[in-house]
């Protein structure tokens, strides 16, 4: 009897150490060019350099569920399918040389070997792993511009109503708001796409960690859109006030610096307010169930 437990028990160490560390040597090595790609794309991107962070958080949820993957029946014909065909995708894209499609290649090839590994059922307890994967694919340069422009327009628009509301002379043209001895403009940093990028996947983080259900964490998710885009507003508000009633200049230099820290901070607090809304409504949900 001995014999036969120690056997077993070899088996399922083989089966969640073992075979998953071999997977993850064959993928490094076969995927390498993508690999590389991705380390140089976040190395040089500022919006995308807390990537290097969240890739092992990644691996944290992913490893925190392998006794459900391992425990799961494949899906060894479909799976098969997914993994040829995903392999063929990245092939191409690397005979393409085209960034996003050696992303999009590299990601599918990773939920189809999960397929294969432990069917459909585990993508949805894979799905907070998988959003935050996808949120740390850089967005394509022409795409990224085009946000970009039209979130500078937006936020120097609502920029220049708040400013109104405290009587200061000045006028807006595009993305430029003069004023009487100054002119400031909304440049790339203040268009919102570097905190929409980091508040949102700031939130898919916090929800797997403290949330529950599927609902709670989309809602916090949608919440951190509006939050990213009110902080930046917030910013150039702050710096025309700062500029008219103190003659303060805080579009440059250290001072600029830690206004952007501070209202991100501020973001952050009110990411955190919300969560505890949400953590609140679970408890209560739970309660009325079991009551």
């Amino acid at each position: 009897m001995a014999p036969l437990v120690k056997y077993l028990f070899a088996m399922r160490r083989l089966q969640e150490y073992i075979l998953p560390g071999l997977l993850f040597a064959v993928f490094v090595v076969a995927y390498y060019p993508a690999l590389r790609l991705f380390a140089v794309k976040w190395s040089v991107s500022e919006d995308y350099f807390h990537a290097f962070l969240v890739v092992p958080a990644i691996g944290y949820m992913v490893w925190s569920k392998r006794a459900c993957l391992v425990n799961r029946p494949g899906s060894s014909v479909a799976g098969c399918i997914l993994v040829i065909l995903s392999i063929l995708f990245y092939l191409a894209s690397l005979r393409l040389q085209v960034p996003t499609l050696i992303f999009l290649a590299t990601g599918s090839s990773l939920v189809s070997a999960l397929v294969f590994i432990a069917g459909f059922r585990a993508l949805k307890d894979l799905v907070m792993p998988i959003l935050l994967f996808l949120l740390i694919i850089p967005i394509p340069s022409q795409l990224l511009s085009a946000v970009t422009a039209t979130l500078q327009l937006e936020i120097s628009k609502a920029s220049e109503f708040l400013i109104r509301l405290f009587s200061i002379p000045m006028y807006r043209e595009g993305n430029m708001l003069y004023f009487q001895q100054m002119a400031f403009q909304v440049i790339d940093a203040c268009s919102g796409v570097r905190s929409l990028i980091s508040m949102t996947t700031f939130s898919v983080i916090v929800s797997y960690f403290t949330l529950t259900r599927l609902w709670s964490a989309l809602f916090l998710f949608l919440f951190s859109i509006p939050v990213a885009i009110l902080i930046n507003i917030l910013r150039v508000v702050f710096l025309a006030l700062a500029f008219h009633y103190f003659d303060l200049n805080l579009s440059e230099g250290i001072l600029h610096t830690i206004t952007g820290l501070v209202l991100f901070i501020f973001g952050l607090t009110m990411l955190f307010a919300f969560q505890r809304i949400l953590e609140s409504w679970e408890r209560k949900s739970k309660k009325r169930i079991y009551s």
